[in-house]
């Protein structure tokens, strides 16, 4: 056996053992992998602990409130103010904290949610883009291997220079090594997709189920798209919650210190100013946010159209190319060359589509409840 037929026979070993790895037969549902990784997630789990907390701790405060209130009836006029104030505190606030600590989690809980979708999607894109490279790689690393074996074959017919022959194997040799690359990209991403997903992180798939792809996009004015986040991000809900619970608690000072430059009565005034302001830099924050992802939506959209049009240059080539194939006057290694060009063409586009889908996904997601829980302060 020559030296070339061992190279393309240990070359051919090696990536049908690496194709092996993969084809387990499992077929990847992401859709129905995040609802699992949901159910899965420390953080949501977490969420839901501080939840069940705090609604144990309300149910306790609500049960003591009938004896603080017996000691503040006992102790009429012989308590002073900050003792009166204290277990009006304890009466009144103490359970409305609780409530919001319940409802600033089941908020926590949402975004965590969402959190786990977004960072799935964004992996699974990158797999579905991997594969498609992977496709490429394989068709020409083909092509390749077949203009090497046509050149070995000329170069013993005395029809091409040792040159030509040395330049189709270096050629050869250089698809070879782009396929193993987009191999083990495409091992690395599906790694962090199953880390994502919370299943076993050697788990290999030989069916994507679904792409996530945006063809023609739709893009509302950019006044819709904030008003919604405006209304509907947690960093809102929470943060108007925390308001009325501060102007619950001022009501409760106010009661026993009326007078305003009175410390309690200054210092429950100050929470609610402190809780307005705080509210109003989340606004803006949000503002920042979405304006930045809807005009990283409207740049990927513009770049659709060049994407389409390459296409469809590449297609006209490649059905020129097979014509001419088809009746004799075009090598086969052209004609293959023209059917990888097509073949990057369509995965070029079908990566811009993809991105569309995040971005569309994310301005969605920032437009809801959001999906960064390190925006929300425990």
């Amino acid at each position: 056996m020559n030296r070339f037929n061992i190279l393309v026979l240990t070359t051919t070993i090696c990536l049908a053992f690496g194709s092996t790895a993969f084809a387990q037969g499992n077929t990847l549902n992401i859709d129905g992998s995040i609802d699992s990784a949901i159910i899965n997630s420390y953080k949501v789990k977490s969420a839901d602990i501080s939840i069940k907390q705090a609604h144990n701790s309300y149910n306790e405060d609500v049960k003591n409130a009938s004896s603080y209130d017996d000691q503040l009836d006992k102790g009429g006029g012989s308590l002073d103010q900050y003792t009166k104030l204290t277990f009006m505190q304890k009466i009144s606030d103490s359970p409305k904290e609780d409530e919001f600590s319940e409802y600033k989690y089941n908020q926590m809980k949402s975004v965590a949610e969402n959190e786990i979708k977004l960072s799935a999607y964004n992996q699974y894109t990158a797999v579905m883009n991997d594969k498609d490279a992977v496709d490429l790689e394989n068709q020409k690393f083909n092509n390749a291997t077949e203009q090497y074996n046509s050149a070995k074959l000329k170069l013993n017919i005395g029809t091409i220079s040792p040159s030509d022959e040395k330049k189709a194997e270096s050629d050869y040799i250089t698809e070879k090594n782009q396929l193993r690359k987009a191999q083990r990209q495409y091992d690395l991403d599906i790694e962090n997709m199953n880390k994502i997903i919370g299943t076993d992180i050697y788990a290999r798939y030989d069916v994507l189920l679904k792409d996530k792809l945006t063809e023609s996009p739709y893009i509302g004015s950019y006044s819709e798209y904030l008003n919604d986040a405006l209304k509907n991000r947690a960093e809102i809900l929470i943060g108007q919650k925390n308001i009325e619970l501060q102007k619950f608690e001022y009501d409760t000072a106010n009661g026993v210190f009326p007078n305003k430059q009175s410390i309690p009565n200054r210092l429950a005034q100050a929470n609610i100013d402190n809780a307005t302001d705080s509210l109003e830099i989340q606004k803006l924050d949000i503002t920042s946010e979405v304006n930045g992802l809807y005009n990283d939506l409207q740049v990927k959209a513009r770049m659709l159209k060049s994407k389409k049009d390459a296409l469809n240059l590449a297609q006209t080539n490649y059905d020129t190319a097979r014509v001419k194939y088809n009746i004799g006057v075009l090598s086969k290694i052209d004609f293959n060359s023209q059917a990888a060009n097509l073949k990057s063409a369509q995965n070029d586009l079908k990566s811009a589509e993809r991105a569309i889908w995040m971005a569309q996904f994310k301005l969605q997601l920032a437009c809801d409840i959001g999906s960064d829980t390190s925006k929300l302060s425990n």
